[in-house]
């Protein structure tokens, strides 16, 4: 059934569960712990290590960033064309796109690790680095548009689980300071690091064999599918989707190069100020929503658009790994309840917070892919333009401009419905 856009987030509350013994919702917890510990170490690191890679190969910083944006886009790109295709074949179950997905994923993480390994230079130049690393993007671009995960089955019941889930919410905080130590103490590090994340997610799929298959119907064509991006009807959905896209490209790629430039190019210290900044969410998040609800301003638009931009201000103030860690937590701890989920944790970001509820999902899957593209194309220019410290200023202003409207987009009251 396809939803009202206005009435998507009651719904999320309404719809049937799973009738399961528990075993969906436990193997569900086992995958996505598996998964989100695999991207919690590597995921923001492998963008890192490209671009410490370029920078060794061109010896300049901004040329160094401007490649990695353009990677960052290619696998937007790959995301973008091959979403209505995964969305199409939900239909066979959704079982087998997260297996893909996985794969997709574990297969990217291994080829950057072969690549940090050396084994692409074996012509003596730098044309199979270029080719693997762009191999890398086209696969995380391919996992982003193949992973799905069945609405039911994430509304299913996870009580009896709540109490375990923090506690492994405490050891996905803690895996980046592990990766920051690897690197620091192990000798060609990185690749092991990379390696290792493939065997996690891989672990992952796992779990997923004794899921309960869910087939879910997706009734657009592939051409029709994008000729709802211009639909009038759709403005709204997709102008907050496309704000939201590109907050997520300043958020888990722009920002993290900002934080490694700030902290020195310390992966350690990098891990410390990652890990300490999931920590305090995990701490903090809750208390937010208390205070706000306590003194009536939970539905504040103005108290929302004021905290969502003050955070990037805080970010772009941020000149200290601790001012770094108390931004990031600002930022996160008051984040506002949206369908669009930016999990610090994985760094990842997902429309309908990653589940597959109908044909507007991936619509809103492509128009988030869009908004990425836009900040790395206005990041790359401006490489050319201006220094980096700039550059980096101006993409941190214009993500606190689409967190603003967007909170005011996802607020108005008038909204298409369907």
């Amino acid at each position: 059934m396809i939803l009202q856009q206005n009435a998507m987030s009651s719904e999320l509350d309404t719809r049937p569960r799973f009738a399961s013994n528990g075993v969906n919702e436990s193997t569900l917890h086992a995958h996505r712990f598996l998964l989100r510990a695999g991207f919690s170490i590597a995921n923001v690191f492998a963008w890192i290590f490209i671009f410490e890679y370029f920078y060794i190969l061109s010896g300049n910083v901004a040329r160094a960033f401007a490649g990695v944006v353009i990677l960052y886009a290619l696998a937007q790109i790959i995301t973008i064309v091959a979403t209505p295709i995964s969305a199409a074949h939900l239909r066979r179950g959704t079982k087998h796109s997260i297996i893909w997905g996985a794969i997709a994923a574990a297969g990217a993480f291994v080829l950057l690790g072969t690549i940090l390994s050396g084994y692409f230079f074996v012509d003596g130049g730098s044309t199979s680095f270029l080719w693997g690393i762009a191999g890398f993007a086209v696969l995380i671009g391919a996992y982003r548009a193949l992973y799905w995960i069945p609405y039911k089955l994430t509304r299913a019941a996870t009580k009896p689980y709540l109490r375990m889930g923090s506690y492994f919410e405490m050891l996905i905080a803690l895996m980046p300071l592990f990766a920051g130590l690897t690197i620091a103490s192990v000798p060609f590090a990185a690749a092991q690091l990379l390696f290792g994340t493939a065997a996690l997610i891989v672990l992952s799929a796992i779990p997923v064999l004794f899921f309960e298959d869910a087939r879910e119907r997706f009734s657009w064509s592939y051409v029709y599918t994008f000729k709802q991006l211009l639909k009038r009807k759709n403005y709204g959905l997709v102008l907050r989707a496309l704000l939201d896209g590109l907050q997520g490209a300043a958020l888990f790629l722009v920002w993290p190069l900002a934080v490694f430039l700030i902290v020195e190019w310390s992966y350690f210290t990098l891990g410390i100020v990652f890990s300490m900044t999931l920590l305090i969410i995990l701490l903090l998040r809750g208390a937010y929503g208390w205070i706000l609800g306590s003194v009536g301003l939970r539905d504040s638009t103005s108290v929302h658009v004021v905290v969502s931009v003050s955070a990037w201000i805080a970010r772009f103030a941020a000149g200290t790994p601790f001012g770094v860690i108390v931004a990031d937590s600002y930022s996160y701890v008051t984040e506002p309840e949206r369908d669009t989920r930016a999990d610090p944790f994985s760094f990842e970001q997902a429309s309908d917070r990653g589940a597959f509820l109908d044909e507007y999902t991936a619509l809103k899957e492509i128009a988030l892919a869009l908004g990425r593209i836009k900040l790395c194309v206005v990041v790359f220019l401006l490489t050319f333009i201006f220094a980096l410290p700039v550059v980096l200023a101006i993409a941190l202003g214009v993500a606190a401009a689409a967190s603003g409207i967007s909170v005011l987009v996802a607020r108005r009251g008038s909204t298409p419905t369907y």
